[in-house]
């Protein structure tokens, strides 16, 4: 299973205020395509920001690349700092300040093209601090933005088939900016009960890490009719998604919000007490072997 960033949130001393923040970056995504990954890099800081309800403010970075006398790393290089400026441009986060490490090679060859991206937000009220967890037992489970289903650079193709290739999902720059207003207003006037971004893993880890986040016994059933492969809809890594909970009174009010910006929502589901996992008729797994495997491998990675 991948693990995914999430924010971290920093309440200011003697303060309402917190501060949100977010470090992230997918390497496959930049080496297949440079200019579209650091986009990518910059995006995904930004809705872990928003998804606790933070207003993304600024980014800091750290570049790592190879030899930079190599033409193809140059131009990985360069690519990467145009788009995260591009993206940069467009959410209104200015870059701070970052490094950057070349010659970061082996006998194997140059590591992969991995501008990391550190995103901060502030909250103004610590108290509307969202998390991904999923609450109650009935609570909607409703997708704002529209699954796509792209597997390009995606983990399910890296671990289940040992390819690295694209093309990598698009970046809309536009829907960007609207999934973030909508998603901080919907927090900031309590409608909704978790927030948490489709990235690394797609649909299915996100689900997965928001019931294993969440209290014993709370589970999830997903059913979603798409044109798409069941494999696309599982581990699609379609970007400028968020999936919300919320009580069912509060459907309306989130489609409003969402339409706006213009920007599809669709109802995926529902959280259970069934202490277990179903999505259409491919997944029905129990919460315990989820946590299993989703602790077990961050252990590892930390040990690592």
């Amino acid at each position: 299973m991948a693990l995914r960033a999430r924010s971290a949130v920093v309440r200011i001393k003697d303060t309402d205020i917190s501060l949100a923040i977010s470090t992230d970056c997918n390497g496959s995504h930049v080496y297949i395509n440079p200019r579209q990954g650091a986009m990518m890099a910059v995006a995904e800081s930004a809705r872990n920001v928003v998804c606790s309800g933070a207003e993304p403010l600024a980014i800091t970075n750290c570049l790592n690349f190879g030899n930079p006398q190599d033409p193809e790393v140059y131009w990985q290089f360069k690519e990467a700092v145009l788009g995260m400026g591009d993206m940069c441009r467009k959410l209104n986060t200015p870059v701070t300040g970052g490094n950057v490490s070349f010659y970061n090679e082996s006998n194997l060859g140059a590591v992969y093209p991995t501008p990391v991206i550190g995103m901060v937000g502030l909250l103004e009220d610590s108290s509307k601090h969202m998390d991904i967890s999923y609450k109650d037992a009935g609570d909607i489970i409703v997708a704002i933005g529209a699954i796509n289903g792209e597997l390009g650079g995606s983990e399910f193709l890296k671990q289940c088939h040992g390819k690295v290739e694209g093309p990598i999902p698009g970046v809309d720059l536009a829907l960007e900016s609207s999934l973030h207003k909508i998603c901080l207003k919907l927090i900031s006037d309590e409608v909704i009960k978790s927030a948490h971004d489709i990235s690394d893993g797609g649909l299915s880890v996100n689900i997965a890490e928001s019931v294993c986040s969440a209290a014993p016994g709370i589970g999830a059933k997903i059913s979603i009719d798409r044109k798409l492969r069941e494999d696309q809809i599982l581990f699609g890594e379609t970007q400028g998604v968020i999936i919300v909970t919320l009580d069912s009174k509060n459907l309306h009010q989130v489609a409003l919000v969402a339409q706006e910006h213009n920007v599809y929502t669709q109802t995926l589901g529902s959280v259970t007490n069934s202490g277990k996992l179903e999505i259409n008729r491919s997944i029905d797994v129990s919460r315990v072997d989820l946590e299993k495997a989703y602790f077990n491998t961050l252990e590892n990675i930390m040990a690592d």
